[in-house]
């Protein structure tokens, strides 16, 4: 193609990834690896084998409780692999995850499943000095819509549905008649993914493809592979914790090690374990990692804008690694920007393109309104 055609000749439209979904990555890197490593926290790693399968069966628990598809369901969790394998299983079922800080208060994490019409809410007995179990129970009584109570452990709550992995795992040993090869038929459109916009306390749906095309820019930019892991101290609940987390390593087959509740002693293990990774942290905190950089692949900070803010470029680190900025602009649009001579790059001051099944995607472009963080293309996010 003449690189001199007009930049709509040259972009694909986000329709180019609507036939996939986050569900299908899982089951792929299932079929082609079941003994490589998907993701790792603090309760251990978890080959691509065991999350399908964890996947397959927590999809079909919750279609069991009386889950009906397109209904939503509150995932609440912090930096753990219970939160990715939730959201994932409920794409496959053809629900809807709405992803949670576990940080909410009750009323908040109420007025959030209110707005959505929550059919279930989900979420670990405890996170680090959180009680979220408790949390859970105080807003699930404050909205009517809610049916279905369920907790990802470690502790057991009467009345509440046992999620945990170990539980999942257990479901499935006793149920062999489902598998990889049963998966259900894509929907015409798969489901989105819900996330919480703190600033404005309100829901953003993302499309997946929105989330995927996000996710191969931040991939390519960064440039994360299959060898080198991805180690993140963000929860999987926001779109960049998600974008730069689990979607990510899918789409680039790199193990995900996700860090929380944070204890400095166990985060430097796991970094001296994770070797060469991608360490991804909130840019606000580099100053305080800034003596770990050495021999990381790249640092990945994330600041959070305003679209109707004027940019705010992040702190100047010294680092002898690639650092990247992560600009999460109103949790719909996560754009990835590498350094230039250590000199921080506003998000996509030049169009952004990725490649994907022998089309070339336009993933970000500032708007025609440039006096604002406002952008287009594949992987915006488009709110009402």
């Amino acid at each position: 193609m003449n690189i001199a055609q007009p930049l709509e000749a040259l972009a694909a439209r986000r329709e180019a990834l609507t036939p996939y979904s986050l569900d299908t990555l899982v089951t792929g890197a299932a079929r082609l690896r079941p003994d490589g490593l998907a993701f790792a926290d603090r309760l251990g790693p978890w080959p691509f084998g065991i999350v399908a399968a964890q996947v397959s069966a927590l999809a079909r628990i919750l279609a069991e409780c009386g889950l009906q598809p397109g209904e939503r369901i509150l995932i609440v969790g912090g930096a753990e692999v219970s939160v990715v394998t939730a959201a994932i299983a409920a794409l496959r079922g053809g629900f809807v995850p709405a992803l949670t800080p576990v940080d909410l208060d009750a009323t908040a994490l109420a007025a959030y499943g209110q707005a959505i019409e929550a059919a279930a809410i989900a979420g670990p007995t405890s996170y680090g000095d959180f009680a979220s179990f408790e949390t859970c129970l105080a807003a699930a009584a404050a909205m009517p819509s809610v049916r279905l109570v369920a907790t990802f452990g470690p502790a057991e709550i009467d009345g509440a549905v046992d999620l945990s992995l170990s539980a999942i795992l257990k479901y499935a040993a006793q149920h062999p008649d489902f598998g990889l090869e049963r998966g259900k038929p894509l929907a015409a459109e798969p489901p989105p993914v819900i996330t919480y916009d703190r600033a404005r306390a309100r829901p953003v749906h993302h499309q997946q493809a929105s989330l995927i095309a996000a996710g191969l820019d931040f991939v390519a930019r960064a440039r994360v592979g299959r060898v080198t892991p991805i180690l993140s101290t963000l929860a999987p609940v926001s779109a960049a914790g998600f974008i730069a987390g689990p979607c990510a390593a899918l789409l680039s087959g790199a193990p995900l090690y996700l860090h929380g509740p944070f204890s400095e002693e166990d985060f430097l293990a796991a970094r001296n374990q994770a070797d060469s990774a991608h360490l991804v942290l909130p840019a606000a905190l580099a100053g305080d990692f800034a003596g770990i950089f050495d021999g990381l692949a790249s640092v990945v900070l994330v600041s959070r804008l305003a679209a109707e803010q004027p940019y705010t470029p992040p702190p100047a680190i010294e680092a002898s690694c690639q650092v990247v900025d992560l600009y999460a602009v109103d949790e719909t649009s996560v754009i990835a920007e590498p350094r230039r001579n250590h000199i921080p790059v506003p998000p996509a001051q030049e169009p952004h393109f990725v490649g994907f099944d022998e089309a070339r995607v336009l993933t970000f472009e500032k708007a025609a309104d440039s006096h604002t963080l406002a952008f287009e293309g594949a992987g915006v996010t488009a709110t009402d």
